[in-house]
């Protein structure tokens, strides 16, 4: 281990990157001085009084209080920086604060690597002024009543037992309730997740550098979290009311022969199975949800009514899909000409594999009239 405040730098100074600069204050530096290390015992003195104006068991109380006071008590009481600050003699507590030449120099202290602006005159003025509380069985690797040089490197080791405080973030949960309100398949978020915080007022002890323990004196609850609630709907969707059947186009007496044979195909209204309830079923199947379906119902009412008899009497195209011709549904099964769910496997292959979906199909057929 090197020697506590050495009066000549280390020469071996580890390579470091540069870092967020540490916040600064705008007070003359005598009240810097003054707050010093004190100032860490006035926020844990505040957090202590916030907690214990929160709700607990008398028990928990006297706990987080007595633990908290403890650590109070030892931060207030820590003024070593001004002792290495003048334990040479060669400056004391009234070191003029006549403004030197501004100087940038780096300070590796706690794992961070922090970029020091100063026109302090000596290094402990410095690093008061930027917040940084060195102990007194600290080793510093410059002379803490030396003046700050440009570029220089200091390093502070922490030795002992030392005392602070961190914020800690209490993650919010999700909870998900089930309600009427909406038709199966809608979410909606109800309420927003917002995280808690709490702030924990600790005492660690550090060997060589490197923090070996540490002990929680206190946990103040500053807010709690709000969890994010998400409501599932579970209401069915109201049907929707069936369609009258267009009348069958009449067909010419030259076709009566043609409409005897297995290859014609049925003409007039169906009164099978609802082939709506058939195409929701296959959507659902695809992953496709109610705006889907929504789509597909407008796309089909306006091509055939859903019947799957339907036939257009100048082009040729039939059934639920209207297939021009009819007979390319035969790739979906030989009962195309009479099977709502041939039918309908084959529509919607069809549309999976042109339009990608059924809101897609159903945009190109607004736009031209057909798809």
């Amino acid at each position: 281990m090197q020697n506590r405040n050495p009066s000549v730098p280390s020469g071996n100074t580890p390579s470091r990157h540069r870092a967020d600069a540490p916040v600064t204050t705008t007070l003359p530096r005598p009240i810097r001085r003054a707050l010093g290390a004190g100032g860490l015992a006035v926020v844990l003195a505040g957090s202590l009084a916030f907690a214990a104006s929160q709700p607990a068991s008398s028990d928990e109380q006297q706990n987080a209080l007595t633990g908290a006071g403890s650590a109070a008590n030892s931060l207030a009481g820590r003024t070593e920086v001004w002792d290495q600050a003048s334990r040479s003699g060669e400056v004391t507590r009234d070191v003029l604060d006549e403004a030197g030449q501004s100087v940038t120099f780096s300070v590796t202290v706690d794992g961070r690597d922090l970029e020091i602006d100063s026109n302090a005159q000596t290094l402990a003025d410095a690093l008061i002024d930027n917040g940084i509380v060195v102990g007194l069985e600290d080793n510093v690797s410059v002379p803490m009543n030396g003046l700050p040089t440009e570029g220089m490197d200091v390093e502070i080791e922490r030795v002992g037992t030392q005392h602070g405080t961190e914020t800690e973030t209490i993650p919010f949960e999700t909870v998900e309730q089930e309600t009427s309100s909406l038709e199966r398949g809608e979410t909606r978020t109800e309420t927003e997740g917002v995280n808690g915080t709490r702030v924990i007022a600790y005492t660690a002890v550090y060997e060589e550098g490197e923090e070996v323990s540490r002990t929680t004196q206190a946990e103040i609850l500053v807010s709690e979290p709000v969890d994010e609630v998400i409501l599932i709907g579970t209401a069915e969707p109201e049907p929707e009311p069936e369609p009258e059947p267009e009348p069958a186009p009449a067909t010419s007496s030259s076709s009566s022969s043609s409409s005897s044979s297995n290859d014609s195909a049925p003409s007039g209204s169906y009164s099978g199975s609802d082939p709506r309830s058939i195409a929701r079923s296959m959507l659902e199947a695809r992953g496709w949800g109610g705006d889907q379906w929504s789509c597909l119902d407008s796309l089909w009412q306006r091509e055939s009514n859903w019947n799957p008899y339907a036939q257009n009497p100048s082009s040729g195209a039939y059934g639920i899909p209207q297939s021009l011709p009819g007979t390319k549904m035969a790739s979906a099964g030989s009962d195309w000409r009479t099977n709502p769910a041939t039918q309908i496997t084959w529509g919607l292959n069809y549309i999976s594999g042109r339009y990608g979906t059924p809101c897609g199909a159903w945009s190109h057929s607004q736009s031209v009239g057909w798809y």
